[in-house]
Formats: structure tokens, C-alpha cells, sequence
């Protein structure tokens, strides 16, 4: 018989019947048609007219409360309609279906309560907004039922007298009421309409799952119970913080009893509160992210997203050249993107439930329906952990590592998250264990750096480091053996990103090795796995690993960095300023670079090297290189050549990721640079706008690697300088290419603009000239261009050619690059006007370096006028543009003539630069702008006309020297007490220093009292350098000083005498030879001056300076 018919005629009657006359008369005919209706084949057939089914359900409101039988009927067809054939009821019948429900239950509770809360929850996903209306008498405090019924199911048979009624056990009305209770919580997930209720919901729900046994319900239902009581308590801790943190500790232990439940061999645990860990909580300590120069920079963290075919979110990217330059780091805990996989968020109220027919299948089928419902359970509790790890603050969730992370005591039948990887048999099961594990990995770097190994035999006490040292070797053991054991590919995968998630965090230097030859062998292998997703994976994870802050021997071994490469190099070239390129100097008699006609295009070697920094011994191509360069389309053998893009787009991505990494570690290429080249040319000619802008921030950072390994060296190896002309030789057409190509991305031609900007003076001078020019007039023609980013790149790249022995003395050149600098300075876009302020203090760095010679005198007025202006605009900008425009100031005051000084506009703009300069000295957040602002006013000390007749109409010095005096007292930022006492020491003529001296000296000196006051422990390695310099400027004042300075600078110095003389010899002690000079010299100079002192107070005062700035 057909479904619909048949149901139409039946639901009409009792339409019917239900609407008219007296209910008595007809109960038992609606009790017939009630049983005829449910009886009716609903799994099979489908119901195409929904408004019948609704029309019923509606009717049912008319049904009387104290019907019990008929109630629970109607219960059951409302059930069946709404899960069978997937009726969606609007929310009004619902609400009223609810409404009737709750009126029921007040009239015979414990007949009808396991059905009619089975049904209130259903209904419940129906209301939408309306679910508020019923939070009162379900969830209330004292009264809601739902929570009445957690804590006590037989509270209503004592008001009621009706103790004899057995129809539902106390586990029964444990399950309704918890999963109701769940349906409610999901309804209200936003929070608001419960807010006041759920502490009291979560703790109800806490008891009960601490005091339910097994033995209550059939296995199956406590089971059931437990996920939607795992389920709930998710909710309540993801909305309510503040409960979590106070229930933290029973919060894991349930989870952890039952994150294993029913895995054979593993231990069985009760319910018990987690206590934090008796060693305590550490304080996080301070990660230097990098240690200056040029380093890939941080890809911003994007929003969950679905994950793509690579095993790696693909979020969308921008198509233009606002593509985030964040986004451009591959390898740093900023560029891991975690969210839950998608296989726990299953819909908790309908898996673990099964129709009434599932109990007679046959036996086997009970077998697996019940190990469904263990991984089920098991899957709860472990998405429980995880949220709990996503709303906890690291520093409290630190301190619960110890239950769930394995020490060296564990056995296979520990109850861990990472045992959990190993033994569960279900992958849903195994990859939320990873997630968890994931989570609570995710920026751990502050505590795990305090992890080390011993070297010592165990003792009776083992230090906390020592501790945390184990278990970080344990968890790499565990991850080790998954990768070793795990076939499921969706698991494999989260084990790749945990496993990169972990090396970000772990101080290998401080470990004992053999934790990353063990994993790498493994790692390898999955480099070459058939599964894109895998091979994804594999390649972040050396990428990751070779992008760690503290290369070790280990790591270097196994990857293949040679030992002797020059470690730390950033910080080295940092101080290689730009004073030192302007020094580079060529033969112009030297040849010029021209690639011969038949010069072969590739070296034809089976044994393709690698060289390291220094004297580039011969060795294999590194392993990570090869695959990484095969999978980009160059294959590595005796004579390479381009076959094309041999893997899907993901992997070539990732293969460019980990070239990006590599060149930090530049020995790694620089015996392989043709190939690598091959590898960008075939890049850039993907048709695939992604690969391009990870090919072009490739070069971007190559290049800084070559300039960079050229610049340290005293002298420079013509070999290596020829490899590296000609890479950019081979290079420079398929740049420019891309570059004049008006329909590429424009974020492609301004990284590619960047990498030009890497080009450095070496390569660049030994170019042909008329390449030389193609480049300048290319980069010219794009500071018009109509995207502010390629225009923005390219006035940086000009402006770092500007201090090219080739280019530094041409006028024209000097003034176009500043006129399209001073235009990009006015767009719209910070991040354009950022790259404009940078290079604007480029070129004034460089007039600056240029000492007064031609090229500053002819720079013209109006032009160095503009200059001035556009930086005290920018000043006041935001803080990135400000720390370059204050930078620009300090230059140009540095360059001011004595005639611009008698003319009124410029005497104006000194005045109002030198406002913005305080300004920022005092009143900026940012440090960067305060250390840059401290070192422009330092600038403008170095300009003597400052102290001259002509400048007096610029108050100047009462403002600079307070402030510069007040910051270096006060600021919490060493660095910009530093650069503060550095500008204070820069005028080397007592009499320029006017009244204004005793002041300096009297804050110098309160200022070397309080270093040793740490606010932010941050600062500790900053303070040796702060002394120091704190000293070498109290040593130039005590050299400037004269006989009528000794009796103030003495009254100052005698309340601070003993702090000063200890933080003075301290320094005296430690500081380097030609830095101790000036210390010396200051105190023979005040030697010499004591003969001729006159004054008892003189001499007191110069005895006690002597005796506390002694040699």
C-alpha cells in the first residue's frame, strides 16, 4: 500500500475527529488511528505533501493533557514524521507543540517524561529564536526541570505520591533529560539567552557525569548519556570562560577517563579530578622571532576555512597587490592555520542513536553497532579536550601537560593523547587525539624552551626542565612510531601538521639528538608518496624544520646544511650599513659580465654540489633540494633539463615554500643556483597566478642571501660572484617579462620589483651598463603605475641603487627617484606609503653618507625643501611611516646650510620638525619610532651650524635635551634608553651644550642607577649594552667637563655614588678593549684637571668623581 494516500486518510480523520465534539466519545477511535499511523511504512516511502503532516502535528495540542497513552503516541508519530521523512516544522507549531508538551508533563510527569523530552528536543531545533521562551521552566535556577532532573530524578515522585509508578528508570530520565538539555544548548549556542543559567546547567551536568555508573542503563544508552554529556559540556565551557577555569581540573579528568574507554589492553580510569602540576607553571619566556636583516616575513592567520586537496587550508587569495605581505613566510607559528577536522563535528544528537530495528539484527551487527558507540564516546571526549585546549590560556593549560602527555614512566597501556594516535582503532578517533594534541602544541614555544636533556645519571630529584626535557622526547617517540604505523591518509595527514606544529615549539638545541634523525627517515620517505596531500605534508614539515631558530649539528647532518655555513649572518649585515656599500669601490678597467655565446647554459656534472659559505668544498646536492627542484620540473642528473610541472599545484607551492626557507640557509644553494634559476624561470611560466607570486618571493629572498653572502666577506670570491651574476643574468629577462606584463597580477610585478631591490652593488656593478640603465628606466616607469604596490616597490628598489658607486653621483637620477618617492608618499595605501618613508630615508641616509660633497650641494633647495615637508607630514602618520619619516628629519637637519638657515620658511620647518621629533621621542607608542626619533635628534646634534649664531631663532635644544633626558631615565624599552644616551653624548663641544649640561649628566647618571630595575624581564639582555653605553657617555662628559662643571656634577653624583661605581666597574671589566679607551681617557683627563682646581668644593667634588669613575 502506497504511504501517502493511506496516510492522508488516516490524518484526515483524525483531523476530524480531533476537532469536534466531546474527546470522550472518540478516545478510542483516536487511539486507533493513532496506532494505525504509526504503524505505516515511514523508512521506505517518502510523503511529497508536507502540509498534511504539519496540519497533524499541529492538531495534536487538542489532545488532553492527562491522556498518558495518547500523549505518548503522539510523541512517537511526531518523532517519526521529523526524522523519517524529514519534516521541517515552522517555528510558531513547534513552539505551541512545546508549549502542550510541558503542560502534559506538569499533569503525569513519570508516564509520559522519557517520550515527551525525546520530543521537546526535537522540537527544540524547530523554534529558531523562539527557544528562549522556554529556558524558564527547562534550565531556570531551582526550577527548571532539566536540571532538576540531572540532579535528582525522583524529586517529582515525592511531590506527587507517586512512588509506585515504574514507568521510566532513573537512567532513562538521566538520558532524556540530557539530551533535551543538549538540543537546548545547541539552539541557544550564541549564548545570550542562557548566559545567566549555564554555570548552573555545567555543573549539574559535571555531577552527573562523575556519579553515573554503567550499571544504570543498558550499554548502549550510557553510552548515549556520556556523548550528549560530553557534548553539552562543550557548550557550556566554549560560552562560559569563566566556569571552565573553575572546572578545569574535573573538566580533563573526564575526558581522560573515557578518551580510551574500551580500547583492549589500555587502562581503565574513573572519573577523577586532574590537579595541576605540583612543580608549578613557569612563566612563559620571551622568543625572539628572528634576529634581524631580511627573513621571510609572517603570513597572516586566516579564518577556517575548508581544507583544500593539499592538506592545507586554502584560503582565497587576493588578486591584487594588496596580497597581504604577511602572507609571505611559510615556515613560523604565525602561518599555522589549526581548526577542527571536519570528522568531529558530527552531529552529536543523531549518531549515536539507532532505530528500534537496529537491537534484532544479527549478532555481529550488535558487535559493530557497539563499537561504533565506544569510538563515538571516545570521539566526544576527545573534542571536549580540544575545545577546552582552544579556550584556555596556555600559560593555565601548561600546568595539566602531565595527564595528558606521556613521561618516560609510560607503558602501552598509559592512557595519553598520543597513545590514544596509537592504539584507537578509529580514525576519527586517532585524527581529533592529533587535533588535541595540535592544539595544546600551538604556541607552547615560551614554555617549551625551558625543556632540556641531562647528561647527568637520574637522581632522587629531577628539575622541571628535566621533565619537560621527557616528555618532549616521548611525544617525539610516539609521533615517530604513528608515522611509522598509521595507513589512514586523513590521519597521516594531521600527524604531519602536528608534528610541524611541535617542531616549531621544541628547543632542539637544548635536547639530546636523535630526535630528528628518527622522524626525518620517515619524513623522507612521505616526500615521495603518491598522495599529493601526503607529499604536502612531508615537505612542511622539513620546511618547518629547517626554519628553526638554532640550526644543530643534527639538524644540519640530516638535511644536508653544510657545518661550516656562516650561522646568524642577519645580525652581521645588519651592521654592514650603508655607509660600507657606498665603500665598495670596482676597477673601471675590470670587464664588465657578458655570458659568452657558447658558454654552456648549465654546468654538466652528475654530481651536482652544494658549497658551503666559506670555501664551498664539494659535496652531493642536498636530498630536500633535489626533490623539491624534481617536483618543480628540473630534473637533477647528468645533464638537468625542464620536463615541466610533474605534481599538482599544492605540492609545487609547498616545494617553493621550502626553496623560500632554504635561503636562510644559502650554502644549501649556492652551488646549485642554475638550478634553482631553472626552477623560477619554469615557475613563472605556470599558468597558475599563485605559483608565480611564491616563485617571485623566492627570488625576493635569494637575492637578499646572495647580496648578503657577498657583503660579508672581506673579500670577495670571484667565483662566487660570478655564479651569482650570472643567475641574475639568467634571471633578469623573465623578471622584467613579468614586470611589463600589464595583465599579471599586480602583486606578482611588485615582488618582483622587490627581488630587483635584492639585486646588490656587487651583481649590479658588474652588469652591462645598458642593463644597468634597462633596469633603472624599467623601475622609473613603474613608480606611475596605477597600483600603489608596484609603484611603492619599485622607489624602494631605486632607492637602494641609489648608493651604487655607479648611480651615487648622478643628479638626475637622485632627484627623479625622490619626486616619485614624494608622490607615492601621498597615496591613499599605508602599505604604499610605508615603502615610500623607508625610501625616503634611504636616500637621505645616503646624501647624509655622501659628506657634503656635490651631490648634496646640488641637490636643489626646493626639492630638499619638499623632502623636509613631506617628512614632518609624515611624522605624524602611522607608526610604520613615522619611523622612517622621523629618520628622514634627523638627515635632512643633519644637511642644513648656513643660507637656508637665514630664510624664514626653513627656520619654520626646523622649528616644526623639531616638535614632531619630541613628539615622538615622548608621546609614541611604538619603540621603533622612539629609537629612530632619539637617533635623528643624535642627527641633528652632528650639524654644528645647530650651535651656531644663525640658528638661534630655532628653540631647539629646550626641548630636545629634557626630552632625550626624560626617556632615558624612563622608558621601559632599553633599546631606546640606548639611543637616547647615545644622542646625548654626540656634541663634542662643551660650551654647545650651554646650561644644559648638569642637567644630562644628572640624568646619565640616574639613569645607569636604575638599570638594573627590570619592569619587563624582556629587557634583561638589553641591560649590559644599556650601561655600556650609558658609561661611555657619562666618560665623554667627564672629558668635556671644566673645572667650574666638578662641583655640581659632584653634588648630583654623591646620592647615587655606590650604585654608580658598581654598574661602572662592572662595565669597565667586561667591556671590549678599544671601547675601554674612552672610560680611561676620561679619568686621566679629570686627573690632569685636579692640580689646577682651586676651590676646597672643586677638589672634594673631583676626588669623589675619580674615586667612583676609577680605571
Amino acid at each position: 500500500m502506497e504511504l501517502e494516500p493511506h496516510f492522508i486518510s488516516l490524518s484526515t480523520k483524525f483531523l476530524f475527529i480531533n476537532y469536534g465534539g466531546q474527546f470522550s466519545d472518540y478516545r478510542n477511535e483516536l487511539n486507533t488511528l493513532l496506532n494505525e499511523l504509526n504503524s505505516l511504512d515511514y523508512k521506505n516511502q517518502q510523503i511529497t505533501d508536507v502540509k498534511a503532516p504539519i496540519r497533524l502535528i499541529e492538531s495534536f495540542v487538542n489532545i488532553p493533557t492527562a491522556e498518558d497513552t495518547l500523549i505518548v503516541k503522539a510523541c512517537c508519530l511526531i518523532k517519526t514524521l521529523v526524522n523519517r521523512q524529514k519534516i521541517t516544522l515552522p517555528a510558531n507549531v513547534a513552539v505551541g507543540q512545546i508549549s502542550w508538551l510541558l503542560k502534559c508533563l506538569d499533569r503525569c510527569f513519570y508516564q509520559v517524561v522519557c517520550e515527551v523530552l525525546g520530543t521537546v528536543q526535537l522540537l527544540l531545533r524547530h523554534c529558531g529564536e523562539h527557544v528562549g521562551v522556554f529556558a524558564g521552566v527547562l534550565v531556570a535556577d531551582g526550577d527548571g526541570v532539566l536540571v532538576r532532573l540531572l540532579g535528582d530524578p525522583d524529586y517529582k515522585r515525592v511531590e506527587r505520591g507517586s512512588g509506585n509508578c515504574e514507568w521510566s528508570s532513573s537512567g532513562e530520565i538521566y538520558l532524556a533529560a540530557m539530551t533535551c538539555l543538549e538540543a537546548m544548548l545547541e539552539a541557544c549556542e550564541d549564548g545570550a539567552l542562557l548566559e545567566k543559567q549555564l554555570p548552573l546547567v555545567g555543573d549539574a551536568i559535571l555531577g552527573l557525569a562523575f556519579r553515573v555508573k554503567p550499571d544504570v542503563l543498558p550499554e548502549a544508552s550510557f553510552y548515549s548519556l556520556v556523548v550528549s554529556a560530553f557534548n553539552c559540556l562543550r557548550l557550556v565551557a566554549v560560552q562560559q570562560e569563566e566556569w571552565l577555569g573553575e572546572n578545569l581540573g574535573q573538566l580533563l579528568g573526564l575526558a581522560k577517563a573515557y578518551m580510551m574507554y574500551g580500547i583492549p589492553g589500555i587502562n581503565q580510569l574513573s572519573p577523577g579530578k586532574v590537579m595541576v602540576s605540583q612543580q608549578g607553571v613557569p612563566e612563559p619566556q620571551h622568543i625572539p622571532m628572528n634576529k634581524g636583516g631580511k627573513v621571510p616575513k609572517t603570513r597572516k592567520t586566516r579564518t577556517p576555512a575548508k581544507a583544500g586537496k593539499g592538506g592545507r587550508n586554502e584560503a582565497k587569495r587576493p588578486t591584487g597587490s594588496t596580497w597581504d605581505e604577511h602572507s609571505r613566510q611559510p615556515y613560523s607559528e604565525h602561518s599555522l592555520v589549526l581548526e577542527p577536522a571536519p570528522v568531529a563535528n558530527y552531529n552529536s544528537s543523531n549518531a549515536y542513536r539507532t532505530s528500534d530495528s537496529d537491537f534484532s539484527e544479527s549478532e555481529s551487527s550488535r558487535v559493530q553497532i557497539d563499537r561504533q558507540k565506544l569510538s563515538k564516546l571516545r570521539l566526544s571526549a576527545l573534542t571536549l579536550i580540544s575545545s577546552i585546549t582552544q579556550n584556555v590560556e596556555k600559560r593555565i593549560m601548561f600546568g595539566y601537560w602531565h595527564a595528558l602527555f606521556p613521561d618516560e614512566s609510560r607503558t602501552p597501556a598509559t592512557v595519553s593523547l598520543l597513545n590514544c594516535v596509537l592504539k584507537d582503532p578509529s580514525p576519527k578517533c586517532r585524527i581529533a587525539a592529533i587535533q588535541a594534541t595540535s592544539f595544546m602544541l600551538y604556541k607552547s614555544k615560551p614554555f617549551l624552551i625551558q625543556a632540556e636533556s641531562s647528561k647527568k645519571p637520574p637522581t632522587s630529584f629531577t628539575p622541571f626542565s628535566i621533565a619537560l626535557g621527557n616528555i618532549v622526547h616521548e611525544m617525539y617517540d610516539m609521533m615517530t612510531q604513528a608515522l611509522a604505523d598509521e595507513s589512514d591518509l586523513s590521519v597521516l595527514t594531521q600527524i604531519l601538521k602536528c608534528l610541524t606544529v611541535f617542531i616549531q615549539a621544541t628547543p632542539f638545541h637544548r635536547l639530546r639528538t636523535g630526535i630528528v634523525t628518527k622522524f626525518v627517515r620517515f619524513v623522507r620517505i612521505l616526500t615521495r608518496h603518491k598522495d599529493p596531500t601526503i607529499k604536502v605534508g612531508a615537505l612542511m614539515v622539513m620546511g618547518f624544520l629547517i626554519s628553526v631558530n638554532e640550526i644543530t649539528p643534527e639538524i644540519s647532518a640530516v638535511v644536508g646544511i653544510p657545518r661550516t655555513e656562516i650561522i646568524n649572518k642577519s645580525n652581521e649585515t645588519r651592521k654592514k650599513n650603508t655607509a660600507e656599500a657606498l665603500a665598495v669601490q670596482f676597477n673601471d678597467e675590470e670587464e664588465e659580465y657578458v655570458p659568452s655565446d657558447d658558454e654552456p647554459e648549465v654546468p654538466s656534472t652528475e654530481d651536482v654540489d652544494c658549497a658551503s659559505a666559506d670555501d664551498h668544498p664539494t659535496t652531493k646536492v642536498c636530498w630536500l633540494l633535489q626533490i623539491a627542484l624534481e617536483y618543480l620540473g628540473v630534473t637533477v642528473s647528468a645533464k638537468h633539463h625542464i620536463q615541466g610541472p610533474c605534481s599538482v599545484m599544492p605540492v609545487r607551492m609547498e616545494c617553493l615554500q621550502v626553496l623560500s626557507a632554504m635561503t636562510s640557509h644559502y650554502s644549501l644553494l649556492v652551488g646549485q643556483l642554475p638550478l634553482v634559476a631553472e626552477a623560477l624561470r619554469a615557475s613563472f611560466r605556470d599558468a597558475i597566478p599563485e605559483i608565480k607570486l611564491y616563485a617571485g618571493r623566492v627570488l625576493d629572498l635569494l637575492g637578499h642571501s646572495i647580496n648578503t653572502s657577498l657583503l660579508l666577506r672581506v673579500t670577495v670570491d670571484p667565483d662566487e660572484l660570478t655564479n651569482s651574476v650570472a643567475f641574475w643574468t639568467a634571471m633578469l629577462p623573465t623578471v622584467t617579462e613579468q614586470i611589463q606584463d600589464m595583465q599579471q597580477n599586480a602583486a606578482l610585478r611588485a615582488i618582483c620589483c622587490d627581488a630587483l631591490g635584492n639585486l646588490g652593488v656587487h651583481v649590479f656593478e658588474k652588469l652591462p651598463r645598458k642593463s644597468q640603465l634597462a633596469l633603472v628606466s624599467l623601475l622609473t616607469g613603474c613608480t606611475f603605475d596605477e597600483d600603489s604596490g608596484v609603484g611603492s616597490a619599485a622607489v624602494r628598489a631605486l632607492s637602494v641603487y641609489i648608493l651604487f658607486p655607479s648611480l651615487r653621483g648622478d643628479l638626475c637620477y637622485v632627484e627623479n627617484t625622490v619626486e616619485a618617492i614624494l608622490r607615492i608618499l601621498r597615496d591613499p595605501n599605508v602599505a604604499a606609503r610605508v615603502k615610500a618613508s623607508w625610501s625616503l630615508g634611504n636616500i637621505t641616509d645616503a646624501l647624509v653618507l655622501n659628506g657634503g660633497g656635490d651631490s648634496v650641494e646640488r641637490v636643489e633647495d626646493d626639492l630638499l625643501r619638499r623632502v623636509f615637508e613631506a617628512a614632518i607630514v609624515a611624522a605624524g602618520d602611522n607608526d610604520k611611516v613615522r619611523c622612517n619619516s622621523v629618520r628622514t628629519i634627523g638627515n635632512v637637519l643633519r644637511m642644513i646650510r648656513e643660507d637656508q638657515l637665514t630664510k624664514s620658511a626653513w627656520v619654520e620647518l626646523c622649528q616644526k620638525s623639531i616638535d614632531k621629533l619630541v613628539q615622538n621621542i615622548l608621546s609614541s607608542n611604538n619603540v621603533k619610532v622612539k629609537w629612530n626619533a632619539c637617533f635623528a635628534a643624535g642627527n641633528l646634534m652632528r650639524n654644528d651650524l645647530m650651535f651656531s649664531a644663525e640658528s638661534h631663532r630655532i628653540d631647539w635644544q629646550r626641548q630636545i635635551f629634557p626630552a632625550l633626558c626624560q626617556i632615558v631615565i624612563n622608558s621601559n624599552n632599553f633599546k631606546v634608553r640606548i639611543n637616547s644616551a647615545a644622542a646625548l653624548a654626540v656634541v663634542d663641544n662643551r660650551a654647545h651644550y650651554a646650561t644644559h649640561f648638569v642637567p644630562i649628566w644628572t640624568a646619565l647618571l640616574k639613569a645607569l642607577e636604575q638599570s638594573d630595575n627590570l619592569i619587563d624581564y624582556n629587557e634583561y639582555k638589553h641591560r649590559d649594552n644599556l650601561q655600556e653605553q650609558l658609561c661611555l657617555s657619562l666618560s665623554h662628559f667627564l672629558r668635556l667637563a671644566n673645572r667650574d662643571d666638578l662641583p655640581a656634577m659632584g653634588q648630583e653624583l654623591l646620592p647615587l655614588v655606590d650604585a654608580v661605581r658598581a654598574n661602572w666597574d662592572r662595565v669597565l671589566n667586561r667591556i671590549l678593549p678599544e671601547k675601554s679607551a674612552q672610560l680611561i681617557e676620561a679619568n686621566v683627563r679629570l686627573r690632569e684637571m685636579q692640580p689646577l682646581l682651586k676651590s676646597a668644593e672643586a677638589k672634594t667634588a673631583a676626588e669623589m668623581i675619580l674615586n667612583c669613575f676609577r680605571q
